[in-house]
């Protein structure tokens, strides 16, 4: 009965063994016709500002974009006095992205919302964000994260300085 329950779990070890490398492969086989169409920007560097476009609105004003490894085409643009639109794409466990909005010293505000997908896929997302500065002269920095399923550490941070105008 030992030698049966041992061959069993070194039969089972052993699938799980030759099953993992597959899962991997399986990502980027269904990215790939996506990644041809919008090219992913390179290795990770918060904040990352791969590329500026103009506004249709303003030509004198530009967007910057904001992306690392598994947030692209970030774009935050300030719609109230202490408001702000968060738009973009993530790809990130179960499609729950999550949130700080510091200044320097300070936690402001903290929160999760959900992409239009998990991974992944890429999902794409539109989040207001309402904070309100503690002191005048502070930056106000959005950090995006992933928490991770393991300790809900934070990974991938895309760190995005939020506009004043």
């Amino acid at each position: 009965m030992k030698k049966l329950i041992f061959v069993l779990l070194t039969v089972g070890l052993l699938q799980g063994c030759t099953s993992s490398p597959p899962a991997p492969e399986t990502p980027p086989a269904t990215t790939q016709p996506e990644t041809l169409a919008q090219p992913e920007p390179p290795a990770p560097s918060n904040p990352q500002t791969p590329a500026e476009k103009p506004s249709a609105e303003q030509p004198e004003t530009k967007e910057t974009v904001y992306a690392n490894d598994i947030f692209r085409n970030v774009t935050v643009k300030k719609t109230g006095e202490d408001t702000f639109e968060v738009k973009g794409q993530a790809q990130v466990f179960e499609a729950v992205v999550n949130y700080v909005v510091e200044d320097g010293h300070n936690e402001l505000t903290q929160g999760f919302f959900q992409t239009s997908s998990g991974a992944p896929e890429w999902g794409d997302f539109t989040q207001t964000v309402k904070v309100k500065k503690a002191e005048p002269n502070s930056t106000l920095m959005l950090i995006l994260f992933e928490a991770s399923a393991k300790d809900g550490s934070r990974r991938s941070e895309l760190i995005i300085p939020l506009p004043e105008k």
